[in-house]
């Protein structure tokens, strides 16, 4: 063979280790890019010629020169990078495997890991080149159906949540044993509820002495025009103040509110609550479980991608859930830029699903994954691959040389 083949074989040499640096430069120039996923270079021989006609030695064994090294592959690691934490309630980071899914303006789909979304004029969530989120977006009572097809996901910032009419109440109260009968109501005791259009009342009960053990409980709401049934009862205690009667839950309507609310429905079981010991009459706590209608006020990410937005009244509704894809072969993909990837035949089709299921990771609310480029392996790679190429371009002056010498054999 001739010195030509060695000066090839040097040559196919500076243009592998010329493609490693490519790809160093690129991972380093995309060290603080979001969601970015770091590649790394393999070389593989080329074919070996036979050095003599025959191409064997005496003992049957090959002579063979290679011809020189090509690229065998660039490989996407898809390792875990870090999280920076954010002031943007709708930056997601993932932290386990799949990836985001998004529609692109003109209809087709790509797959990101980086979550720096936000929202549109028209609140849609999109990433900064515009493409939408894709999940399932939530009834108005916040019910998700995570089997239903994928859409743009869509956050009304001025979405209302729906009243919640009262339906139970407690009144922790104790009535004065030692307490004289005189006929005047000994304790009156307020509870807040809301009626079917998420307007307050005031349902009070007042406990009016009758006799030893014996007490009356009349209710009545600040509604002029609403009645209260049952309007009066009678409550009885042990000499050890305990409830004797009614032993069962009371069932309050309430009916003809002046708003045009519907009736009400109250159950409460005063045998739990009311006491009547020789203490001070009084009622020590108060609960109920309706609620106004509210306003959003904020919008919060849980772990499953669920987007859960807080209300005025208190009440948190999901609004939207994230759906992730997961791929049998994800280092398959194909990079398109802009931080996303497309399928392809290498990768399979995806697996579309919501975090925490089927080995997909979970979504981390006000956080972002930032690049897995660790800077000092990508340097380490560097002074390789540059001693690398260096050692080729020594080959390549050195075969020149030996040319011009057999050139200048003539002379």
């Amino acid at each position: 063979m001739s010195l030509y083949s060695s000066f090839y074989a040097s040559l196919s040499g500076l243009a592998t280790n010329a493609n490693a640096l490519s790809v160093i430069g690129n991972n380093l120039a995309n060290l603080n890019t979001i969601g970015f996923k770091g590649s790394s270079s393999t070389f593989q021989d080329m074919f070996n010629a036979a050095a003599l006609g025959n191409g064997t030695s005496g003992n049957g064994n090959p002579i063979q020169i290679g011809l020189g090294s090509q690229l065998a592959s660039i490989n996407q690691s898809f390792a875990q990078g870090s999280f920076q934490s954010t002031s943007n309630t709708t930056d997601m980071g993932l932290s386990g495997s799949g990836f985001f899914m998004l529609q692109t303006p003109s209809g087709g789909r790509v797959y990101s890991r980086a979550g720096n979304f936000s929202l549109d004029h028209s609140g849609n969530l999109i990433d900064p080149s515009g493409n939408n989120v894709l999940g399932w977006n939530a009834s108005a009572t916040g019910a998700i159906t995570t089997s239903g097809a994928l859409s743009p996901i869509h956050i009304n910032l001025g979405a209302s949540s729906q009243p919640v009419p009262t339906s139970t109440i407690s009144m922790t109260t104790n009535l004065n044993a030692a307490a004289a009968v005189t006929g005047t109501a000994e304790l009156t005791a307020p509870v807040t509820i809301y009626d079917s259009l998420g307007a307050s009342h005031n349902l009070t009960a007042t406990y009016t002495k009758t006799g030893v053990g014996t007490w009356n409980m009349a209710l009545s709401v600040d509604d002029s025009g609403a009645t209260v049934t049952p309007a009066t009862t009678v409550l009885t205690f042990d000499s050890a103040g305990n409830m004797l009667s009614p032993t069962t839950a009371l069932t309050i309507g309430i009916s003809g509110w002046t708003d045009g609310a519907a009736a009400s429905s109250i159950s409460w079981n005063p045998s739990n609550d009311v006491s009547s010991f020789a203490t001070s009459s009084a009622i020590t706590t108060t609960t109920q479980n309706g609620m106004g209608g509210g306003n959003i006020t904020s919008v919060s990410v849980d772990q499953n991608g669920q987007i859960i937005g807080a209300f005025t009244n208190g009440q948190t509704m999901a609004l939207a859930q994230v759906s992730l894809a997961s791929f049998n072969n994800q280092a398959g993909l194909s990079k398109l830029g802009n931080n996303c990837w497309s399928e392809t035949l290498a990768s399979g089709t995806p697996a579309i699903g919501v975090a925490n299921q089927a080995g997909r990771g979970q979504v981390l609310g006000s956080q972002l994954e930032l690049s897995n480029v660790d800077v000092a392996s990508e340097f380490t790679q560097l002074i390789v691959n540059q001693r690398g190429y260096q050692a080729n371009s020594r080959v390549v002056t050195t075969t020149d040389q030996l040319l011009q010498e057999t050139l200048n054999l003539k002379q």
